[in-house]
């Protein structure tokens, strides 16, 4: 589909079917290229632009449906052709089937100096000390990721987030028990830097965890709050932990925030609870000059 900048409204449904009682996820994004729309392009390697990501799990056997519905007051840098791509699958074994449909509206811009930009997404686990990006196994302790932005102002964030039980099986930690387990995170932009989250990075560049009230601690204190997003899954008396806790993320800023050269937004990941649970985040800044 041939496009211009656009004001869109985006709209749509993923279905995905887990045939077995194992642990999956899909992955979803609508990506632009400039120009004509390429023959194949599986990949996403012919300089395809990203305008929306989105992370969805299933623990168990069912069928799981998101539905995402998106109104953007500025415009977003689509031209050219746009595309809906979308993988994934069981993790290890099983079988699952995926399907989406999508509708978008849209109004032509004249301009559009805007970009998208990448605010800090990522997976990690808890409760299990191996997988994702990074994982601990100490109850308490969290992640932090720090991203180094460009000078500009933002507009929005906007994403989606999906934290997971695993399935209860011997491949992956235990299932959260007890009244209740749920999931922390929290977006900042902290001016001149990135500091000491920067230093907390390891050799591959993923932040090792520690403590949550460490993490706060490091926060300067003229940190800007931008969003929290708390997820919380209450366990039903003889009922399982075994879920994934979703959610739609769009923070329109009424005034832009100005951002300035190497100021650092920083996503915080944390888990509350107990078992093993696998969190993702995957959220964009749609930044103007």
């Amino acid at each position: 589909m041939a496009f211009r900048p656009i004001w869109p409204c985006i709209t749509y449904s993923m279905a995905q079917k887990n045939y077995d009682p194992t642990f999956s996820e899909v992955l979803l994004q609508i990506v632009y290229w400039q120009g004509t729309c390429p023959t194949d392009d599986i990949n996403l390697t012919q300089a395809a632009g990203t305008i929306w990501t989105d992370i969805v799990k299933n623990p168990s056997q069912s069928d799981s449906t998101f539905n995402v519905n998106l109104n953007f007051p500025n415009p977003l840098p689509m031209t050219g052709c746009v595309g809906l791509y979308y993988g994934g699958g069981p993790l290890l074994q099983g079988k699952t089937t995926i399907s989406a449909n999508l509708d978008l509206n849209y109004r032509k811009a004249s301009s559009n100096p805007n970009t998208v930009v990448n605010v800090g997404g990522g997976e990690y686990c808890f409760g299990q000390d191996w997988g994702c990006q990074n994982a601990t196994a100490i109850d308490g302790e969290a992640f932090a990721v720090p991203v180094t932005l460009l000078a500009g102002h933002l507009l929005e964030i906007y994403g989606n987030i999906s934290d997971s039980s695993f399935d209860g099986t011997s491949n992956y930690g235990p299932v959260p028990t007890g009244k209740s387990w749920g999931a922390v995170n929290d977006f900042y932009l902290l001016p001149r830097g990135c500091g000491i989250f920067t230093e907390n990075l390891n050799s591959q560049g993923f932040p090792n965890p520690a403590p949550l009230s460490t993490l706060h601690s490091w926060l300067p204190q003229d940190a800007l709050h931008l969003a929290s997003v708390p997820l919380a899954d209450r366990i039903t008396a003889g009922g399982t932990g075994k879920v994934a806790l979703q959610g739609q993320v769009q923070n329109i800023f009424s005034v832009p925030v100005k951002v300035n050269a190497g100021d650092c937004m920083l996503t915080i990941f944390g888990r509350t609870g107990n078992g093993a649970t696998d969190n993702e985040t995957q959220v964009l800044g749609l930044m103007a000059p």
